[in-house]
């Protein structure tokens, strides 16, 4: 009977054992905590349950440096210019990389891989570069110690552009309007072929096809001005310049005949609020024998000192010369947009790489600022040779030969 009445109450009354069953709890704390204990975990390992289900989140997990071959044990000893080169893993995309140099950002793209160029002062510096994916998530490299002891013109990469043999070229302009300098200006432009200086069957190229500049002076400071320039719009997207030509002083242009050889580079390029004009200007002194570049100095451009010297080129003999210069943001460094347009190029600025003569490479890096001309030029790429005299009464001249330009 005892059995059957109880059964009879589990089945009728399952209400009734659960008050019971609380009640008994409440008499006995130790119960009640264990039943709470229990309680969490199983709420614990439902949500565990859950989460297995969901899609990891996204995330960098790797950034690799192919170039510089760099070791976290020191001894990394580099040229300026240093090309960089990285890859990052992410289970989402990869949209940019920052190259941080004693902390500061120094170069910044918005594509998956980073190759770039930067411009570094020589001596000691810490490095590391740092990539980010669409989700946000970012990653950092270790941060590596490095030695700049020297200077070398890059390596252009397979895909930029090389304009080639702009000595042999027709399209040479000779400037001899007033604004271009001097006193007066009485530019011309020879033939190359001379039996005696220079002989010009030694000519880099072997081809006797480079230019032939030649000044008469009418007075004293006379500057004549010789360029080459294309309007290909494809230029408006590049910022990394390599120029190279050979240059030759008969024995015939005496030093003191000189007041400056000028070598410069120019672009202009549509931006945001308007077409900037670039000029890399750069040029030796005769009189001082120092080489100035064109670079800010109370708040205007001028000609200034960089502190190279001697730089009076000897006579009779081929020079070889090569610059590096680059397109920069006004705070110094470079950023590449995923695409570039007149909005997206924020590459305002000039900065001054690396100066080749002879073999013997010179760590320049000078900053400077852009100029807006009026009226708006379409997009201009171009070289320009300068001669200036310091005497009246004298012939100046100056053979170009192998001249190449290769923009990236």
């Amino acid at each position: 009977m005892k059995k059957q009445h109880t059964g009879a109450r589990e089945k009728c009354c399952p209400g009734k054992l659960r008050v019971d069953s609380y009640a008994a709890f409440h008499q006995n704390p130790q119960s009640l905590r264990s039943f709470r204990s229990i309680s969490r975990l199983a709420l614990l390992l439902s949500l565990a349950v859950f989460l297995t289900i969901l899609p990891a989140s996204a995330a960098v997990s790797s950034v690799t440096i192919q170039s510089p071959d760099l070791s976290n044990q020191g001894g990394n000893n580099l040229t300026t210019p240093i090309h960089f080169q990285a890859t990052a893993e992410s289970t989402a995309k990869i949209t940019g990389y920052v190259v941080y140099v004693d902390g500061q950002n120094v170069f910044r793209n918005f594509v998956p891989l980073l190759d770039a160029w930067v411009i570094l002062k020589p001596g000691s510096h810490s490095l590391y570069v740092k990539a980010w994916d669409n989700s946000g998530s970012s990653l950092a490299t270790s941060t590596y110690q490095i030695e700049v002891s020297g200077a070398a013109p890059p390596q252009p990469p397979a895909t930029a552009t090389r304009i080639i043999e702009l000595d042999s070229q027709n399209n040479w302009v000779i400037d001899n309007n007033p604004n271009v300098g001097g006193q007066c200006n009485d530019g011309s432009i020879g033939t190359w072929q001379n039996s005696s200086d220079p002989d010009t069957s030694n000519a880099p190229d072997y081809t006797s096809t480079g230019k032939h500049f030649v000044v008469h002076s009418k007075c004293q400071y006379d500057d004549s001005l010789f360029y080459n320039e294309g309007n290909d719009p494809s230029y408006a997207s590049v910022t990394n310049y390599l120029w190279d030509y050979w240059f030759y002083m008969p024995n015939t242009t005496k030093s003191n005949y000189v007041q400056a050889l000028e070598f410069d580079m120019f672009q202009s390029v549509k931006l945001s609020d308007g077409v900037h004009e670039f000029m890399f200007g750069t040029q030796c002194v005769y009189g001082t024998n120092q080489w100035q570049n064109w670079l800010p100095q109370n708040g205007t451009l001028r000609w200034v000192n960089v502190g190279i010297a001697p730089c009076q080129f000897s006579t009779g003999t081929w020079h070889h010369v090569t610059y590096f210069f680059q397109r920069v943001t006004a705070a110094g460094y470079q950023q590449i947009p995923s695409s570039f347009g007149p909005s997206s190029d924020l590459n305002n600025s000039l900065r001054f790489g690396t100066l080749t003569v002879d073999g013997q490479s010179m760590y320049l890096g000078g900053f400077a600022f852009s100029k807006i001309p009026s009226p708006p030029w379409g997009p201009t790429l171009g070289v320009q040779h300068q001669l200036d005299s310091a005497v009246s009464g004298v012939t100046i001249e100056q053979y170009a030969d192998n001249e190449t330009l290769t923009v990236w």
